[in-house]
Formats: structure tokens, sequence, C-alpha cells
């Protein structure tokens, strides 16, 4: 009993210790502010977040092995197309070591959404993400309004509707 007494201090001091740093790692939350992140694009752009402030962004992060990944991207790129004009910026991510990999599967699609490159998986720190795909929805004012983990539809009814509601409040 004393042992256990003992260890709960022990973590009471550590927590303690490190103060909010142990949020550093908590899943962002509907309403959470969105981390700043930017990459180079597989054009070779440098693409800030911050660059599309004001505007709706549905963030997706991806990568050519992911079999799921490769299934969401021809509606990502539908979602893009409907959506671009109306405000909404839809960009993906890619983890893949190599851009031209990437960029292969791209054209291969025909895909003109945001493409970004990120082989050191500095996204998935940032955002705090579980493996991929997993895709975020930001309001124009910055802060998170979904967060899908895994595989979802981008043309689902549900998304749809949270997509429509992030544009009306832009």
């Amino acid at each position: 009993m004393r042992r256990a007494g003992l260890v709960a201090f022990c973590l009471a001091i550590l927590l303690a210790a490190c103060g909010d740093s142990a949020n550093e790692y908590a899943p962002l939350q509907r309403g959470d502010e969105a981390p700043a992140y930017g990459a180079v694009s597989l054009d070779g752009d440098s693409v800030a977040l911050a660059s599309l402030a004001g505007r709706p962004v549905l963030l997706n992060v991806w990568a050519t092995w992911c079999p799921p990944c490769r299934e969401e991207m021809p509606a990502l790129q539908e979602l893009h197309d409907r959506y671009d004009e109306r405000g909404l910026a839809v960009v993906a991510v890619s983890l893949d070591a190599s851009a031209a990999d990437a960029a292969a599967f791209a054209r291969e699609l025909g895909l003109t959404l945001r493409l970004l490159h990120d082989p050191a998986g500095r996204v998935t720190r940032t955002f705090r993400t579980t493996g991929v795909p997993e895709t975020f929805l930001i309001g124009a004012d910055g802060r998170i309004v979904r967060r899908w983990i895994g595989a979802f539809d981008p043309l689902a009814d549900d998304v749809i509707a949270s997509v429509e509601g992030a544009l009306d409040e832009a």
C-alpha cells in the first residue's frame, strides 16, 4: 500500500514538473486552434497553412503505400472541384519518402488539389495524428471543426454538411 502511494506521489511530481507539456500529445479536438504548419508542395513551392487564413481547410494526411488513402483521393479531388471556388482549400500532405512516388500517383489520377510533401512526418507530430489516413476540417477562424481518424468518405452527407457549415461561417 505504501508503495502505491509512493508511485502516485512520484507521478504527481512528474506531471507537475511537466506542466502543460503533457497536453502537447493530447489529440486535437473540436474547437482547438489548428497548429502552425507548412511544407513544400509537389511543385516545389513552400506552403504554410497560415497563407490560407480566412478559408476553411480540409487537411488530409496520406501516403501512396496506404490503400485507404489511395481510395480517398478521387473523392478528395471531387470535393476540391466542388468547393474550391466557394473558398474551401483541400490540402493533402503525403508522408511518402519519395516525392516522385506521390507526384506519379497525382499525375495518374489527374489531381489538382494542393499536394504537399512531408517525408519527415512533421504533420503527424504537429497535428498529433494516429496514422494514415487522417483528416481535419479547419474553420476559417483557424479552429478544428472535425477530425476523421482512418478512412472516410469525403463525399458522405455528414462530411458535406460539415464543409457547408464551415463555408457558411467563413
